[in-house]
C-alpha cells in the first residue's frame, strides 16, 4: 500500500509504524502529506488535529511529532496510500478526499479521518470501492 509520496514510511508494517509513530514521527511527515493532498503544510494541522501555532512552531524547529501527533499523520498518511491505490492515482485520490459523499453523511473523507471511527468508516468506503461495490 506504500505510495511514492510516503515510500519512507512501512505503511504496511504495523509492528515498524507502532515504533516510528511511539519515537514520534520527523515534521518532514507533515510535509509529505501538505504535498500529497496539494496544500501547504500549515493546512494539514486541521486534519490532524494539531492547533496552527503549534504545528508552525514544530516545522520551523524540525521537532520530532508527539506520539499522539504522529498516529493521527500516520492515519492519514494510510488513507491518503489506500485512496491511491484503489483510486489508482494520487490525483483521484485527491479529489476524491475532497468530495462530499452521500455515503459518508454528506461529510468528506478528509473531515472523517481526524477521528480513528471517521478512518475506520473511510477505510470500509475505499474497500467497497475496491471490490466493485458502489454505495
Amino acid at each position: 500500500m506504500t505510495t511514492r509520496a510516503f515510500a519512507t514510511y512501512p505503511l504496511d508494517d504495523d509492528l515498524a509504524m507502532a515504533r516510528m509513530v511511539s519515537a514520534g514521527l520527523p515534521v518532514t511527515a507533515i510535509r509529505k502529506l501538505g504535498a500529497a493532498l496539494g496544500v501547504r503544510p500549515a493546512k494539514v494541522g486541521p486534519l490532524v488535529n494539531i492547533n496552527e501555532k503549534t504545528l508552525e512552531r514544530r516545522l520551523q524547529s524540525g521537532d520530532r511529532l508527539k506520539p499522539a501527533e504522529s498516529e493521527r499523520v500516520a492515519r492519514l498518511m494510510r488513507i491518503i496510500a489506500l485512496a491511491t491505490v484503489v483510486l489508482e492515482s494520487e490525483e483521484h485520490a485527491r479529489e476524491w478526499l475532497r468530495r462530499p459523499l452521500k455515503v459518508l453523511a454528506g461529510k468528506s473523507p478528509l473531515e472523517l479521518t481526524s477521528t480513528e471511527p471517521g478512518a475506520r468508516e473511510v477505510e470500509h468506503v475505499l474497500g467497497r470501492l475496491e471490490h466493485g461495490v458502489f454505495s
